[in-house]
């Protein structure tokens, strides 16, 4: 994007401060680290008691849906300098309208995608 002449070769603020958005790992599980497994570990206990969990055999079209969406989801982190949620979270709090227009296209996603039965496609039987 840079040779296209899109955006400049330095991005003040992002390129002095954040330096790529690269944190130096200190301890063995970060705060957000320690965040994500709270929040794993939390939606493990709802859902059992439900009874919504299952082991499942995965099938070649789940792996590669699977590993496409993490790709997807790695090269639009990478791009935005940031991650996904951050932009939603973080946008709408500042009231910046990336974070309100980012919210939008992830409720319209979502709506198509059930709409279109992606979801009944990639998990059979789940929903």
């Amino acid at each position: 994007m840079t040779e296209a002449g899109w955006i400049g070769s330095f991005m003040p603020g992002l390129d002095e401060r954040l330096a790529g958005c690269v944190a130096v790992v200190v301890h063995t599980i970060t705060t957000n680290g320690w965040l994500i497994l709270g929040i794993v570990l939390a939606s493990l206990a709802v859902a059992l008691p439900g009874r919504r969990v299952r082991l499942e055999k995965t099938t070649a079209f789940n792996s590669l849906t699977a590993l496409g969406g993490g790709v997807l989801l790695g090269w639009g982190a990478m791009i935005g300098l940031g991650c996904t949620i951050g932009v939603l979270l973080s946008g709408t709090q500042a009231l910046a309208l990336s974070g309100w227009v980012f919210g939008a296209a992830i409720v319209v996603s979502a709506g198509l995608g059930f709409r279109f039965g992606l979801h009944r496609r990639a998990a059979p039987g789940v929903f």
